[in-house]
């Protein structure tokens, strides 16, 4: 219904004396909505997979709820930050103390709900019953039907079938390769968006900017794409892949952190794009110093867990990649 709404009221009328939302602000919002359609028609599918046992949206399931839960997991502590700061930057006549409260509960009512679903399909579908279920949809292993679908008793099967089970991704580095793919649909979709200003990219002290910087970011979008698909495919090369980008990426945000020239450049960028967006007409609230510090932190703190992550689970997938290579 959105996507619809944005093609037949092209141009959504502002607040008097505001800009008009710019047209590649407009084809991102888009495209945005239209492959979150795509990943709700697959979860269609995904559904009925389920209701008919198939492995594949056992596995597609386990990724999603994943993805879920360490979104919302990381979202709430967020959230958090941005509200608890958000009445030093308003007003002293306002009085935001209550409206913040409130806002601090909607969110973790939000994001709390996909946290425990996420948390729940984990712990479902990686039980051994339920996986055995969905390994082996005939029930002749271990856990057979005694029952058909309109309740008669099954005759007992005459031989019990010996499945080996197929060498597969662990979990953790499969729902990292769903952060890849997502991650790799929006660096693409920053590249093709008519965007006025692209953001400035800081590479070991270098500073790109326009054109290049695009060209750069679609690069690591491909490159992060075709990794996240080789690591459910159990490709070693992907692994390795990953785990080189995301130390070259901590080094080299730890450097831009360090560069007193980096958060000068970031934040006339950042202020470049909210005098294009008509809901920052005043100037962006958050855009402090201090805000945009604490998030290059955590984002780094994210970096090095995603690579004690490839460390810890390495030798496990390279024996998945063994086993199925054999």
């Amino acid at each position: 219904m959105i996507e619809v709404s944005m093609l037949l009221i092209p141009e959504v009328p502002t607040a008097a004396g505001r800009p008009a939302i710019p047209p590649g602000t407009r084809t991102m919002a888009g495209m945005v909505w239209l492959f979150l359609i795509a990943v709700a028609v697959f979860g269609i599918f995904v559904g009925v997979g389920i209701v008919r046992r198939r492995n594949w949206a056992r596995i597609s399931i386990l990724v999603w709820g994943g993805f879920m839960a360490v979104v919302s997991l990381l979202t709430i502590p967020v959230l958090f930050f941005v509200f608890s700061a958000m009445p030093g930057m308003m007003p002293k006549e306002v009085d935001a103390a209550p409206v913040i409260s409130v806002m601090k509960w909607i969110s973790v009512l939000f994001y709390g709900i996909p946290l425990g679903v996420g948390i729940w399909w984990l712990v479902l579908f990686t039980r051994p019953r339920v996986a055995a279920a969905f390994s082996d949809p005939a029930g002749l292993a271990p856990y057979p039907p005694t029952m058909d679908v309109s309740g008669f008793p099954l005759p007992r099967p005459t031989a019990t079938a010996s499945l080996s089970p197929k060498p597969a991704c662990p979990l953790p580095l499969m729902i990292l390769a769903g952060f890849l793919i997502f991650s790799a649909f929006f660096m693409v979709l920053l590249v093709l968006a008519p965007v006025t200003d692209a953001m400035p990219f800081f590479f070991f002290g270098h500073f790109y900017s326009g054109l290049t910087a695009k060209v750069i970011l679609g690069l690591l979008g491909l490159i992060f794409g075709a990794a996240g698909v080789g690591m459910i495919k159990v490709k070693p090369w992907a692994l390795h892949t990953i785990l080189v980008l995301q130390c070259v990426f901590l080094i080299n945000g730890i450097m831009s952190v360090r560069n007193p020239r980096f958060l000068v450049v970031m934040h006339e960028a950042m202020q470049r794009a909210d005098a294009e967006n008509p809901a920052f007409a005043g100037g962006n609230p958050f855009l402090t110093g201090s805000f945009f510090q604490a998030i290059m932190i955590f984002s780094l703190c994210f970096s090095a867990a995603l690579i004690a992550l490839l460390l810890f689970y390495r030798s496990r997938f390279l024996e998945a990649a063994s086993a199925a290579k054999a």
